[in-house]
């Protein structure tokens, strides 16, 4: 019989391609260094290849083992499905959901929606996971997550994309701002105007520079690491920002908020999954309960 690595050798090349060094990879495996050291020999000399690059700083794959490592974790994604699929046609409503967000919408959308499955379906479980898009999307191509909560448009292909609702963004500002007032506000009277932004990688980021009518990021004096920080640097005078409906602060002592003249600049939430995952049909079902008032809406109108 052909030589073939098993499952859990797998799982070992890709968290060192994950983490980068081998020591690292075995406390996230729950193994021993050496344990793992040798399981990847293994599968190296069973390929034939060398697939990692040793050295004092960790481990980088080669070549040849970037390849394979994307090899592994579409199989052990198919593995993971197989697991998937046995679950759904026992109880197609039952089990566990791995459940991605990103950080400007899982405060906001993640323990309502925590409480409606307990209400309507109390046979799953949802596994929690907070990160950026990008990180997100790679692991539900990996096979670590099933399901993601993002911010729309963001192409990414390889993954079933089901849109849930357009949420507008609003302008906030101190009170004393030369931009706070009650009327609508036009897009064209934000020109001169520096805003506070989110730091690179949020794709919040890219929606406010759009919705500026801009393409172009060429940075920002003043970032922050959150919606919450960005609304305590409004408090504190330090400038205007857009944010989400949803992200609305119940007290807003200080601040002033304008809704923008239609079109409104808006942001799409959505869900994420792989095409060929077998629960397909449970996703939908949480997609509508993200879309009922009090999650899609948020607690600030």
């Amino acid at each position: 019989m052909t030589w073939a690595p098993t499952l859990r050798q797998l799982e070992y090349l890709v968290a060192v391609a994950d983490v980068g060094g081998f020591g690292r990879a075995a406390r996230r495996c729950a193994v021993s260094q050496p344990a793992l050291s040798k399981q990847v020999q293994e599968v190296e000399a069973g390929l034939g290849l060398q697939l990692f690059e040793r050295g004092p700083r960790g481990a980088t794959p080669t070549l040849a083992g970037a390849d394979l490592v994307e090899r592994a974790r579409r199989i052990l994604a198919q593995a993971r499905e197989l697991v998937d699929a046995a679950a759904a046609l026992r109880d197609p409503l039952a089990g566990v959901v791995r459940l991605g967000a990103i950080p400007t919408l899982a405060p906001y959308v993640l323990p309502a929606l925590v409480d409606a499955v307990r209400r309507e379906l109390p046979a799953l479980e949802l596994q929690l996971l907070e990160e950026q898009t990008s990180v997100l999307g790679d692991r539900l191509l990996g096979g670590d997550l099933d399901l993601a909560i993002v911010a729309l448009p963001y192409p990414r292909p390889g993954l079933a994309v089901r849109g849930l609702y357009e949420e507008p963004l609003l302008l906030v500002t101190p009170a004393d701002h030369p931009l706070a007032g009650e009327r609508p506000l036009l897009r064209s009277e934000l020109a001169g105007h520096a805003l506070l932004l989110l730091r690179q990688g949020h794709c919040l980021r890219d929606h406010v520079l759009q919705a500026c009518g801009t393409q172009r990021d060429t940075g920002a004096a003043v970032e922050a690491s959150s919606l919450g920080t960005l609304l305590l640097m409004v408090r504190q005078g330090m400038g205007a920002a857009l944010i989400p409906r949803m992200a609305l602060p119940v007290d807003r002592t200080g601040i002033c908020v304008r809704r923008f003249a239609a079109p409104e600049p808006t942001r799409g939430v959505g869900l994420w999954w792989r095409p060929s995952s077998p629960r397909a049909a449970l996703f939908e079902r949480l997609g509508a309960l993200l879309r009922e008032d009090g999650i899609a809406q948020g607690t600030a109108q």
